[in-house]
């Protein structure tokens, strides 16, 4: 069978012919499913078409495989059926399947809930034999080997390549209505530490971006992976949570182990950063942090979610002030976008302070209504912060302030690059992620 992967992307960000490809190469990554069901489609002839590189396939495939973000379901409904005609089987998975699969059914023949590689061989089975059913519900997910080919193809980035050791939600009780890992993936399972070293042996990229929701979740898991693929000489980067500040210990043990880029959870600066960061105690401490991870020659990247009760525009100021004044490296910000059907959307839809348009939950655009403030002007304040974050002056002030800890190699390809690539995409209207 003829089996293509369809990856949707917003308009801002969709590949126009003649034109270049939008938004920094290093931040573009292939998704990480379609090469996991690459991997298990070995048999077959498995194409990725992604919309942010590439122009529509010109054949005709018998199985098109269709990934469905919130923000893009109406788009995708609209026109998954007028790309491929009624030959060939659509098969939707994702977020929105996931959380809505009575919408799907009206246009996909099948739909996937939960991880669809764990499903994926029996999805196959019944397309071969033409029983596939309406809805399909995954409940295990234990499957992680990957075929890497479509990492290489023309418009990706050529440096850096992604890896999973575990699959699941990490997250405390306050973050977890709004972690996309709670919804595919009911509880966390880890791939077997042999078989990870197995898998980074045969990555030839020397940087790796690990995509757990918390890689040091469990703290001697990950050492463990680390100290084995030493040899290798890999860098890493990845993402935690605040707990990494009580090992510190770990942090020596990270370095020598090549680990160049942590990012730190919104935990890390609370949900309550309106007051807390009036509180001098508060800048004091997160500063400490920062500079225990810069001492290890480590770059600091900061996850913020924004858009709560009681902002305003002074308080953006001085986010800024904030973040310039602990030094952080990188930031990643997000507005309040709690997922359909969690405990906190309920309450929002209850007292009708949501949005219920899903075009809007892209993570960037507001869909809570804040007492007194319009969202265009939330969103703008928002866009103010990571543009003067990642204005020249503001890269070369902190590139002055952290090079001396990070060293010339890791200020070029972990501070630098990173930043302008931030930069660029900001500057092009493509967000994050890209």
């Amino acid at each position: 069978m003829k089996i293509l992967f369809y990856n949707p992307t917003p308009s801002q960000r969709r590949f126009v012919p003649f034109e270049a490809i939008k938004g920094s190469a290093f931040f573009r990554r292939p998704n990480y499913d379609a090469m996991r069901l690459a991997y298990l489609s070995r048999a077959h002839d498995f194409f990725y078409y992604d919309e942010r590189i590439e122009e529509k396939p010109t054949f005709t495939p018998d199985i098109v495989v269709v990934n469905i973000p919130l923000n893009l379901a109406r788009y995708t409904q609209s026109t998954v059926r007028k790309k491929w005609n009624g030959k060939t089987k659509i098969i939707c998975y994702g977020f929105y399947s996931t959380l809505y699969p009575e919408e799907n059914t009206k246009f996909a023949d099948a739909v996937i809930t939960g991880d669809v590689v764990n499903i994926w061989k029996k999805i196959l089975g019944d397309a071969k034999n033409k029983k596939l059913a309406d809805v399909y519900t995954s409940n295990r997910h234990d499957r992680f080997r990957v075929d890497r080919t479509i990492e290489q193809k023309y418009g990706f980035t050529p440096i850096v390549s992604q890896l999973r050791t575990s699959f699941g939600c990490t997250c405390s009780d306050v973050q977890k209505d709004f972690c996309y890992e709670n919804i595919l993936y009911k509880k966390l399972v880890q791939w077997n530490i042999d078989r990870v070293v197995e898998e980074i042996s045969h990555i030839k990229r020397k940087i790796i971006d690990i995509r757990d929701d918390d890689f040091l979740y469990d703290v001697d898991y990950a050492i463990k992976i680390l100290e084995k693929c030493w040899r290798y000489k890999k860098m890493w980067i990845f993402q935690t949570k605040e707990h990494i500040f009580d090992r510190p210990h770990i942090l020596p043990i990270l370095r020598d182990d090549g680990v160049r880029i942590i990012y730190l959870k919104e935990d890390w600066l609370s949900s309550n950063l309106i007051s807390d960061i009036e509180n001098k105690t508060f800048v004091k401490e997160k500063k400490h942090q920062v500079d225990l991870i810069h001492s290890n020659r480590i770059a600091v990247g900061c996850k913020l979610r924004l858009g709560y009760d009681g902002e305003h525009f002074d308080f953006y100021r001085k986010v800024l002030k904030f973040l310039m004044n602990i030094k952080v490296d990188l930031i990643q910000t997000t507005v309040q976008t709690p997922i359909p059907h969690s405990n906190l959307y309920n309450q929002y839809y209850k007292d009708n302070r949501i949005v219920k348009d899903l075009t809007l939950y892209d993570q960037w655009m507001p869909v809570v209504h804040l007492p007194g403030i319009e969202p265009q002007a939330l969103y703008s304040w928002m866009e103010w912060l990571r543009d003067r974050f990642y204005s020249w002056d503001s890269i070369l002030l902190r590139n002055i302030a952290i090079s001396p800890k990070l060293g010339i190699y890791n200020t070029t390809f972990f501070y630098l690059i990173p930043n302008l690539a931030y930069r660029n995409n900001f500057l092009e209207k493509v967000g994050y992620p890209p």
